[in-house]
């Protein structure tokens, strides 16, 4: 039988760990995003701000501004690019804690219902299942701050796969054991059967999207104060 509060403890330390352990990749990373915002300090002052017809006041002013922005922003998606960029890693090693997640969620939908089989709307089973992942996540308290909300942002990417698994490959499983009453054992052989090496390849695609995504606010976040100058 798989202890909730193990599998509580596993993901509260996969999510610590994505911070804790890998201050090379948060350093390298975010000076990378640091560099990156100084080039856009260094390129707005000389191709607008110098050039503007202001007094001085205003264009230390503006300064100090673009100073705050790209120098906030920078390291930010850097932050977020190696946390994405650890998480990717981390995926590859967390086929156990996939597997026991699993059948605590699994085990959850089915105590609600003393027979299982396809004659239960999927759509019941899809809303019962976000329910007890939701709850999960919640006692998971990744909240507060654009750090814990990235994690929460994984976390939830990991039950949307989780769940199209358990709605077509590990109900069928199950529905071909035609018994009346499913134990624990039952529960657990039909997630062990359908395997997770699946979610782990769907993860890993996702986390590269996530990156390109990051690339494309960090070009938004470097691009806005040139084109507010352009423009206006």
């Amino acid at each position: 039988m798989t202890d909730k509060n193990q599998v509580l403890s596993y993901w509260q330390k996969f999510f610590a760990d994505l911070l804790i352990g890998t201050f090379v990749n948060l350093f390298l990373f975010g000076a990378v995003g640091f560099v990156v915002g100084m080039i856009g300090i260094y390129s707005l002052k000389e191709i607008y701000i110098w050039e503007a017809d202001w007094s001085g006041w205003l264009q230390w002013l503006v300064l100090i501004a673009a100073l705050l922005w790209y120098g906030l922003w920078g390291p930010i998606h850097g932050v977020i690019a190696s946390i994405i960029h650890t998480a990717r890693g981390k995926f590859q090693q967390m086929v156990g804690g996939l597997h026991d997640l699993m059948d605590i969620l699994v085990s959850g939908v089915l105590s609600n219902y003393p027979h299982v089989n396809k004659s239960i709307p999927k759509e019941e089973l899809a809303r019962k299942f976000d329910a007890i992942g939701k709850k999960f996540l919640d006692e998971l308290k990744l909240k507060g701050g654009p750090i814990n909300w990235m994690k929460g942002l994984f976390f939830r990417a990991v039950l949307k796969v989780l769940k199209f698994i358990f709605l077509d490959d590990v109900m069928e499983e199950l529905n071909k054991k035609g018994k009346d009453h499913l134990d624990r054992a039952d529960i657990e052989s039909a997630v062990r059967r359908v395997g997770v090496e699946f979610v782990i390849s769907t993860l890993t695609d996702q986390m590269l999207i996530l990156q390109g995504l990051n690339i494309l606010a960090l070009a938004f976040t470097f691009g806005l104060p040139f084109f507010l100058f352009w423009y206006f």
